[in-house]
């Protein structure tokens, strides 16, 4: 009977690692993409990667073992000093997988025996809340825990009964809050079978380096060569609204506000100057907000900022009806929205002509 419990367990496990190899020879790609390039490149710097990461904590665990063959045993100690180890690796924005062994201290009774526990499983965390999708995780995120293991028991002292080893479902829950640098700490509690509950706190170190942030900036058009009348029949135009595909840099709006700074102003008078040269291409304007808020409260107010943009545009000489404002709220961030830089950040407008 045990080694048929094993053999599951084997499968079960094998089964997780195998998912955890699968990722590791993209460690560094972004769990998320974006069909546009900018956006995705903006991701891969400061969105969640997948990454191998190792955890270690101390606890207590609760044992209390209910089997028939110890009846006739009077139970004395049951809350033990516990620890535990795991490896893990994050599959996508809610999703992590990990294996874990744990020695979870000894069950006494009065008659002068022990019986010791040791945990061994595989599990699958679920994240939720917003900073699940930054890098590494970075921020405070809720998970729930679910998987399977094997608790394995050994005797001590002389007395007549022992439990049996036995598979088992894993189940907890547990907060995490992690740095940008990769360095976290973990607060659990964890179910290994009914009769052994185990509580922690741990560090966690997630791998990896994070991608050098490239802005996106307007590039300026390259001045054309000088030609001969009689070598150019058919002259083409350089397209200025191709310099148009990203953010623009400078134009972002303070803490809970659509008005635009005289920064703003200035460098929004230099595209309205460039939009002239190509004055038959429509443009897209699209505002994102920082994640302070409700997702309503900010959708409204990112369409306040586009239609900020898109009405100093038009009174700078652009035509309004070649311009469409979107309002993206706080669903596409390119940086994390945990400190006032990454904010700061957020809020931008991004205008692409085509």
């Amino acid at each position: 009977m045990k080694t048929f419990i094993s053999t599951r367990l084997n499968v079960a496990v094998l089964f997780v690692a195998s998912s955890i190899l699968g990722v590791g020879c993209s460690t560094t790609s972004p769990i998320s993409g974006n069909s546009d390039p900018a956006l995705g490149q903006a991701r891969a710097d400061s969105g969640l990667q997948r990454h191998f990461y190792a955890s270690t904590g101390i606890g207590a665990s609760r044992l209390e073992p209910d089997d028939r063959f110890l009846a006739t045993l009077d139970q004395d100690d049951r809350v033990e000093p516990a620890g535990q180890v795991t490896i893990g690796a994050d599959i996508n924005r809610m999703l992590a997988v990990e294996l874990h062994s744990a020695d979870l201290g000894s069950a006494g009774f009065s008659q002068g025996g022990r019986i010791n526990y040791h945990a061994h499983g595989a599990s699958a965390l679920v994240y939720a809340g917003k900073n699940r999708d930054n890098f590494k995780r970075s921020g405070l995120s809720p998970y729930g825990r679910l998987g399977v293991g094997l608790v394995e028991h050994d005797n001590e002292g002389s007395f007549a009964g022992e439990i049996r080893d036995h598979a088992n479902v894993v189940v907890g829950a547990g907060m995490e809050y992690m740095t940008r640098r990769g360095l976290g700490i973990r607060a659990e509690g964890v179910q290994f079978d009914h009769d052994a509950q185990y509580a922690q706190v741990g560090v966690v170190y997630r791998t990896g380096r994070r991608a050098e942030s490239r802005p996106i900036e307007i590039a300026e058009a390259p001045a054309p060569e000088p030609v001969s009348e009689a070598a150019q029949p058919q002259q083409v135009a350089y397209d200025e609204c191709s310099d148009f595909a990203g953010s623009l840099d400078g134009v972002n709006f303070e803490f809970d506000s659509s008005a635009l700074t005289a920064t703003a102003q200035n460098i929004l008078d230099d595209v309205a100057a460039t939009l002239a040269e190509c004055d038959n291409a429509p443009v897209s304007i699209s505002a994102h907000t920082d994640s302070i808020g409700s997702d309503g409260y900010n959708q409204a107010l990112s369409q306040r900022r586009a239609d900020a943009v898109l009405d100093y545009l038009s009174s700078a000489g652009v035509n309004a009806g070649r311009m469409t404002p979107q309002a993206m709220g706080e669903s596409q961030p390119i940086d994390s929205n945990a400190t006032s830089e990454g904010r700061s950040r957020n809020r931008r407008v991004e205008l692409v002509a085509y």
